[in-house]
């Protein structure tokens, strides 16, 4: 191969390093817009809607002036999102199994925000939330992915925390890809190995 060759395939492998990098760049670029954030879910900072003898309904501080619902009935756990929270669709959806945010006696719970940030704003455009959930005497832990916008708020996907090994990305993964285009008419999917969602 002559040292003409070897310059020309050299050059051409140069610039081939040069777009992918350029586009690894871009793609990094558009991630690092997409951010988590968190607070936390504790029945004592919020303020109560409604009591009822199987639990109760609150309204509690949320990330960035974002209200969040929460309330207890039938051993099961409702959270919802948004100014008009208590109305969103979210806000009647739940797993079918007994399930809470609360780790054993702890009344304290951690919500992930998925989040853009424009012109110095943090907006919302999801929710993670892990739930401890009871199946036959069996316990298992579900992450639940919720859609939000200004308008609307519904669960998008149910990850068995346990079953996958990746859930916590998976579940960040459906917030970015899937949630902004999901249809609240639409049920709640489950995303990966089934584990305890499939009982």
């Amino acid at each position: 191969m002559t040292t003409r060759s070897l310059i020309v395939k050299g050059m051409a492998v140069l610039v081939t390093v040069v777009v992918a990098l350029a586009l690894a760049g871009g793609t990094l670029a558009a991630d690092h817009k997409r951010k988590s954030r968190y607070t936390s879910l504790d029945p004592a900072d919020c303020k109560i809607l409604k009591t009822h003898p199987d639990g109760n309904s609150f309204r509690c501080p949320g990330l960035s002036g974002t209200a969040v619902y929460f309330a207890e009935g039938h051993h099961r756990a409702f959270l919802s999102f948004g100014a008009r929270a208590e109305i969103q669709r979210s806000a009647t959806q739940t797993l079918f199994l007994s399930n809470t945010p609360f780790e054993g006696r702890r009344r304290r719970a951690t919500i992930e925000w998925r989040v853009t940030e424009r012109f110095g704003k943090v907006l919302p455009y999801a929710t993670i939330v892990r739930y401890f959930i009871a199946s036959d005497g069996k316990s298992g832990q579900v992450l639940v992915v919720t859609r939000l916008t200004e308008k609307e708020a519904c669960q998008v996907a149910h990850i068995d925390a346990l079953a996958n090994s990746d859930a916590i990305m998976m579940a960040r993964r459906v917030a970015d890809q899937v949630a902004p285009k999901f249809d609240c008419r639409s049920e709640p999917r489950i995303e990966g190995t089934p584990g305890i969602l499939g009982r």
